[in-house]
């Protein structure tokens, strides 16, 4: 955000939480120009770099920016990187788009195939109830027009749903039966007698109807239907599939990244990811605190995992956070096979050295995301993966403290744990002053995944760490 200085300098700064109620404003070529107080209530100004001009919308660019770390507290997750941009410009001749009209016969028959993949990993929380799903329906009825669905096709011309999930979801629940496709001779019955309508707004005749039900005209009206569909097809790069998705609007509410790869990179990763987010320890440590609806907490534990499986110090200028987490659920599809086309695909590109990855096992990413957990909780109780410590207001969760705790915890042998808990108190007094360095800050704040800050505090924390397990 733009704020103005006495000589008529315009800065673009962000802000970055500090400590307890301290705040800092910054930029990438000048480093921190403000150090201020905030106690939610009053703004309070410790230490200026520059003279700003307070008389021209200082104080509203700061209340803005204060505002938004209030929501981030909100979900209790740090947004603690500036927007994901792409390195290389997109090279059209590898994009591959196309828009086609598809009629319900097509649609059905591709669903009785398993052609088009409703993929339950992708699904928000806020699922729609009977009377979203009836609405819709009515609106087949009454031949409005329905939006555009979005789809990711394979090789094979299978169709990943990334846009459009509660819609087909409800044409199938309507049409064939919700649970028809899972066994068709174990549910046969239940083709076209499943979603019963209810709500309808203008054809309140057929309340409690289902497909079976309707007269012959409007059950051919639905089955004559034609949807508008926009499919990514295989060879165009994955960065690009991401940003293309990371364009729509769902329901007013723009996909969270996560939620894209999600849609995308389906399977072993999904998999493991809920079952990781599921677990008592992660839980615990994170204090239950933890928003699902956008995939934040499958997002921590990806963090986690990617620099598990690949070490730190092979995070290099190369990759972005997208590409290194987008990365790392296409190795956790192949595992323990790392000759799979996608592996080869991205190889070839230079953004998966299959040296590099140190754990095939998803076995031990469990053991070790658990001992992570555990260990985090023990050492900083509810503070853990927080910049903030016992005597304070508990800050959100940090996701570079996440995934530099989480590992550097993990890779300690029992004993040397145990050394650790016994020296606790000194170490806490420590770790206490390097979550007040303010370039320390900065390297898990805005900035984090830029790689000098990426190696800056995984060394920073080591180094402290070994003094205390010795």
């Amino acid at each position: 955000m733009n704020f103005r200085l006495k000589n008529n300098e315009i800065k673009d700064l962000f802000l970055i939480k500090g400590n307890d109620d301290i705040f800092y404003l910054a930029n990438e070529s000048d480093g921190i120009l403000m150090t201020l107080r905030y106690d939610g209530k009053v703004v309070t100004s410790i230490k200026e770099e520059c003279e700003f001009d307070k008389d021209h919308g200082f104080y509203e660019n700061l209340d803005t920016l204060l505002r938004r770390f209030s929501a981030q507290e909100y979900i209790d997750v740090e947004d603690n990187e500036s927007e994901e941009e792409l390195q290389d410009p997109f090279n059209p001749e590898e994009i591959s788009i196309d828009t086609k009209t598809i009629a319900m016969e097509t649609l059905l028959r591709r669903l009785e195939q398993g052609t088009v993949i409703l993929n339950p990993d992708f699904q928000r929380k806020e699922v729609w109830g009977d009377e979203r799903k009836s609405q819709l329906i009515e609106s087949l009825l009454l031949k409005i027009p329905i939006p555009m669905f979005y789809v990711s096709s394979d090789e094979k011309s299978n169709w990943t749903v990334v846009d459009g999930l509660q819609r087909l979801s409800t044409i199938r629940d309507f049409i064939l039966g919700k649970y028809y496709l899972e066994d068709r001779l174990k549910h046969k019955e239940e083709k076209g007698n499943g979603l019963k309508l209810k709500g309808l707004e203008f054809w309140h005749a057929y309340e409690g109807y289902n497909f079976n039900m309707l007269p012959i005209h409007l059950a051919n009206r639905i089955l004559e239907t034609e949807f508008r569909f926009t499919i990514i097809n295989p060879g165009t790069p994955e960065e690009v599939k991401r940003n293309i998705f990371k364009r729509l609007n769902t329901g007013g509410m723009p996909l969270s990244s996560q939620e894209i790869r999600n849609a995308l990179y389906s399977g072993v990763a999904t998999d493991l990811l809920n079952e990781l987010a599921g677990k008592s320890a992660f839980l615990k440590a994170t204090g239950g605190s933890i928003k699902a609806q956008r995939m934040e907490d499958k997002e921590l534990v990806l963090r986690f995992v990617s620099f598990l499986i690949r070490k730190p110090v092979t995070y290099n200028r190369n990759y972005n956070i997208d590409t290194w987490l987008s990365d790392t659920m296409i190795i956790l599809n192949a595992f323990p096979d790392f000759s799979t086309r996608e592996i080869k695909k991205n190889i070839k590109r230079g953004t998966i050295i299959v040296e590099d990855i140190s754990i095939n096992s998803i076995e031990a990413i469990k053991n070790s995301f658990v001992k992570a957990m555990d260990r985090a909780r023990l050492i900083f109780e509810e503070h853990a993966f927080r910049k903030s410590w016992p005597g304070q207001r508990r800050a959100p969760i940090n996701k570079s403290l996440f995934e530099t705790w989480g590992i550097l915890l993990s890779d300690l042998t029992d004993i040397e744990f145990e050394c650790l808990e016994a020296k606790r108190t000194d170490f806490m007094d420590e770790y206490i002053t390097i979550l007040s360095n303010p370039r320390f800050v900065i390297s898990i704040s805005r900035d984090s995944m830029k790689h000098a800050s990426v190696k800056y505090r995984f060394n920073t924390l080591e180094t402290l760490l070994k003094k205390y397990v010795v």
